[in-house]
């Protein structure tokens, strides 16, 4: 055993199949998550017995979609800035890297893509659990979608008319938006809709448009200007004394066009509304004064003020600060409210057989309603739908916490196991310690180097349909491959110059530790996901935006671990060849000057 571990040749054999039997680890995990992920089917569509409807704020509710803007753009459209100064403005936290079918899922349902099952950008089928569309469809409402047509598999069987408009070949996104907005005047003017969802298409074309439309995209600047006049020719349309419009403003990424528009990018989405029910400023400000919401809030605020029951599954609240409601309201909004989340709290613990034993009872609230405390009835519910949403935060983070019991030790075994036999050959070589290090400083910049040039968005938004999966996941590995062989060349190049490390087998060596460098680095990224989010994401949580992130990196440890001992030999033919190189060119400009 102790000449085991003290020969080198044996520990470089041991070190070269450890790390290709972590490539093919990762490689294993990699496909069984992904396919966990896409073939996700939400456990939590039970069906809960929908509550009572509450008093309506508005005889009609506009919801507007805009995708496409950015935070910087609003100050300077005329229509955003009215509609905020009308009424309020609101930053949705919790919305960045959601793909456009995900997000809008989220905003009709006030459900998480894990509750709802709609976690891909390529889900094609009817929403399973409770929205506002059919929340509005049980209590009567004549209810019209007009616009882009990714709305029709999602909620078009529970709304009265659809007037569907997508993409098209022959049309830009801008004429096709003129169309939605006419759709949207005539059924506003002459309709009698109570709930209508206007849906714009990006009015930029994005990496995915057709090809045909590339002479057709229109400037940034263009956009804003058709955006915002679309917006107030609607703002004008609608009777803002009975009626509420909301506008949702997206900044999706898949609108981008340059870098520089994608970083500066933070997928955040945000939110404006005036109207009946919405809470009016004695005072507008000159700029306009964003308060803080969630995407998830959306959907219970939409409820409140068309009096209809709270979508079953919502796990977001009304924005009571944006709603101009009297103290009866208020309390019984709330209260019910929190009856709905108690019906959804019990069957979510049950689902993931937890014990829910809680008392959420609503007795005193009620009791404070009727003596007319209204003010006390409305605290005593948040305070109670306070206490079932810690307990949903705990449930859920008790799922994390079980998965990290088999995740997080073996991650520890393989770091481990890696450090040990490293250390055994390094032997206090700090200088192969300084090339390792500077090979995991070249590969990640070559890596991250290649993402920058080429444009490639690391988020799931990315991929917009299924068949583009396979090609975005190969063209990573390409990434990776590419900036492995790059770190290998410059390895045994440096080593070329220092005559200590011309022995042979040292470009090997030093190759394999560079590799095994960077295998830790990924398995410490790895390691960390687990830490905060676990592996239940593929069963129970599957939030494919970290996922991502994680897949991401499972990629490269797949291709560093099985390539490494391939890749450690082109390091130690470097390092014989450019010496070679250096002689024969040195000879030939003697000869040269002879």
């Amino acid at each position: 055993m102790d000449k085991i571990l003290t020969n080198k040749k044996i520990l470089v054999v041991i070190l070269s199949v450890i790390l290709v039997l972590l490539g093919l680890g990762s490689w294993c995990l990699l496909d069984s998550d992904v396919r966990s992920v896409l073939l996700y089917k939400s456990p939590y569509t039970f069906q809960i017995q929908p509550g009572p409807g509450s008093q309506p704020l508005t005889q009609r509710l506009v919801l507007v979609t805009v995708d496409g803007l950015e935070f910087v753009d609003f100050e300077a459209m005329l229509s955003i800035r009215d509609i905020a100064n009308r009424g309020v403005a609101v930053s949705l936290r919790g919305s960045p890297g959601l793909a456009p079918i995900p997000a809008s899922t989220v905003l009709m349902t006030g459900a998480l893509p894990e509750i709802s099952g709609v976690i891909t950008n390529w889900f094609n089928d009817g929403v399973m659990i409770d929205s506002l569309w059919s929340s509005a469809s049980r209590a009567g409402l004549n209810t019209v979608i007009a616009g882009d047509d990714k709305w029709k598999p999602l909620f078009g069987n529970l709304v009265t008319q659809g007037i569907y408009r997508g993409t098209d070949d022959k049309l830009s996104n801008t004429d096709v938006n003129d169309t939605i907005l006419k759709d949207a005047i005539t059924e506003i003017t002459q309709g009698k809709s109570q709930f209508m969802l206007v849906s714009f298409l990006p009015e930029r074309g994005g990496a995915h448009s057709p090809a045909g439309l590339a002479q057709q995209d229109t400037t940034r600047e263009e956009a804003l200007a058709s955006i915002d006049m679309r917006l107030g020719v609607l703002l004008e349309a609608i009777d803002l004394s009975s009626s509420a419009v909301i506008v949702v403003l997206g900044g999706s990424q898949l609108t981008q066009k340059t870098l520089d528009e994608f970083f500066g990018n933070t997928g955040d989405t945000y939110l404006v509304a005036a109207g009946a029910g919405i809470m009016t400023p004695e005072n507008p400000p000159e700029s306009i004064h964003w308060v803080s919401g969630r995407m998830v809030d959306v959907a219970p605020t939409c409820a409140s003020l068309m009096g209809i029951s709270m979508p079953t599954h919502s796990q977001g609240e009304a924005m009571f600060g944006v709603l101009d409601l009297p103290d009866h309201t208020l309390s019984e909004i709330a209260i019910r409210q929190t009856a709905a989340r108690t019906k959804f709290a019990l069957e979510y613990m049950n689902t993931l057989r937890r014990p829910a034993n809680e008392d959420w009872s609503l007795f005193d609230a009620f009791l404070l309603h009727n003596d007319g405390n209204y003010r006390g009835a409305y605290a005593t519910a948040l305070s109670t739908d306070e206490e079932i949403i810690s307990a949903l935060k705990k449930t859920r983070s008790s799922l994390v916490s079980a998965s990290r019991l088999v995740s997080i030790p073996i991650l520890v075994l393989v770091a481990g196991l890696l450090i040990c036999v490293m250390t055994m050959l390094l032997q206090r070589d700090i200088k192969r310690v300084s090339v390792a290090v500077m090979g995991v400083f070249c590969y990640f910049t070559a890596y991250y180097g290649l993402l920058f040039i080429k444009g490639t968005l690391l988020s799931p938004s990315a991929v917009l349909q299924l068949s583009e999966l396979t090609g975005f996941y190969q063209g990573r590995i390409v990434d990776s491959l590419v900036s492995m062989t790059l770190t290998a060349v410059i390895v045994g190049w440096v080593l070329s110059g220092r005559k200590e490390h011309r022995t042979g087998g040292q470009g090997f060596l030093s190759g394999i530790m560079s590799f095994c460098f960077i295998s830790l680095a990924l398995v410490a990224h790895i390691a960390l996901f687990a830490v905060t989010e676990g592996f239940a994401y593929a069963f129970y949580l599957p939030d494919i935006q970290k996922g991502f992130r994680c897949f991401m990196y499972l990629i490269q440890l797949m291709v560093a671990g099985i390539l490494s001992p391939i890749l450690a030999g082109l390091s130690e033919g470097v390092l014989i060849l450019t010496p070679k190189a250096r002689l024969s060119r040195l000879g030939q400009n003697e000869g040269l000057g002879e």
